[in-house]
Formats: structure tokens, sequence, C-alpha cells
């Protein structure tokens, strides 16, 4: 699965404000932090998730309020959750159950940081529509149908052009049952210029009850 990131790299030419820091402690100087971010963009284009995410935290450490280096950690994050999920489902075809069970957990963690810092790049911008892209995404995997369908709904009405926010949003409605509205997104995303190249349904979970997944945490029960 691609993770999508704007332009394919987190923006890094902005404007970066000094930290106020207590107690006399030098604050942060703006071009250092931009070159943590820059450094972050260069980890996750790689693939490099560990690296970005120490990269991004730094640039965050610098300035609390830089919403580019939460959406940077959360995109490290969520790449990080999708090959424990992956390597999950690996486990599960080969009847192994323990190991498929701890990634799923390993997989959870790290959405649920994906998800934190996403929250916290919204309340620094809350028109950061990517930022919902990557919440929904989380929602998906782990099968919290509603959650994923709100947050991929914000995500393309502040981006009406984000055609893989349509095809997703219309693989959960699907997955429930809802044609109707799943139609309306691939015909959505479709007109948008969308191409199922390797296609995220093949790689997204439907949910883990095979593995014994906590279905208490989701919405699978309700949906089917």
């Amino acid at each position: 699965m691609t993770l999508r990131i704007t332009g394919a790299r987190v923006a890094i030419a902005m404007i970066l404000t000094l930290v106020a820091c207590a107690g006399g402690c030098k604050p942060q100087r703006p071009e250092t932090n931009q070159n943590f971010i820059q450094e972050g963009t260069e980890a996750l284009d790689k693939g490099e998730w560990a690296r970005a995410y120490d990269a991004f935290s730094k640039a965050i450490e610098a300035d609390a309020n830089n919403a580019n280096a939460y959406y940077g950690r959360a995109a490290a994050s969520s790449a990080q959750a999708e090959e424990h999920y992956q390597l999950a489902q690996a486990a599960a075809t080969n009847g192994d159950q323990e190991k498929g069970m701890n990634e799923v957990a390993k997989a959870d963690s790290f959405f649920e940081k994906s998800t934190q810092d996403c929250d916290a790049a919204l309340k620094v911008d809350p028109g950061y529509s990517d930022a919902y892209y990557l919440k929904g995404v989380a929602a998906q995997y782990q099968g919290r149908w509603n959650d994923g369908i709100e947050a991929f709904t914000e995500c393309v009405k502040l981006a009406p052009k984000n055609a893989q926010a349509y095809h997703r949003r219309g693989e959960i409605y699907d997955n429930i049952g809802d044609y109707v509205n799943s139609t309306v997104d691939f015909k959505k995303a479709s007109e948008l210029g969308y191409a199922d190249e390797s296609s995220s349904k093949e790689s997204t979970p439907d949910d883990f009850s095979d593995l014994k997944y906590d279905v208490d945490k989701s919405e699978t029960t309700d949906a089917n």
C-alpha cells in the first residue's frame, strides 16, 4: 500500500518561528528546525520510518506548533502500522496466531500514535486535510468504520479532489453493505483519476477475527 503524502512529501518551505524557552535556555534556530523537517521528509521518501519519526520528533520539540512536523511523524507511524498489519495477515495465513496477535498489537500502537499526531496537527491547523486522511486510514485498518467515514468525509470537504479519500470511503461503505454510497464514491474517485494499480482493498483487512482480534475496539460487529 502506498502512503499518501501531500505533493509526495511534507511541505518544508515555510516560515518557522523561534521557540520560547523557559529558564533562559537557547531557542531553537529556525533553520535548524527546517533541517529536521527536511531530514524527516527525505526519510519518508526512502521508507526509513524510524529515522523519519525521530527527525519529526526533534522538529516538534523545537516548535510545538508546527503542523507539518506532527503530520510527518503521523505518516511515519502510519507506515509502520501498515507494515505490522501486513505481517499479521501473513501470520494468519500461516496459522501462527500468536505472532499475528503480536503484530496486530504493534500495529494498533503505531496507529494510536499516528492518530494522536494527526489530532495535534489539526489543533494547530484545522484545515489540514491530509491529517484527516491518515486518521481515516487508521480507522479503516482497525475496522472502526464510522470513524473512517467521518475522517474521509472531512478530508474531501477540505480537499474535494482527493480521489484516494473517496475511494477509501467507498471501500468502507462497500464493506458495511452500503452499496449505494460505495458506488457513488468509487465513481467520484474514478472521475478524479483514481488508478487502483495496487488495490488498497487487497492489503486492507476487513477485520482480524481470525486472529481473535479484539472486536470490542472496532465496529465490525455492528457492521456485520
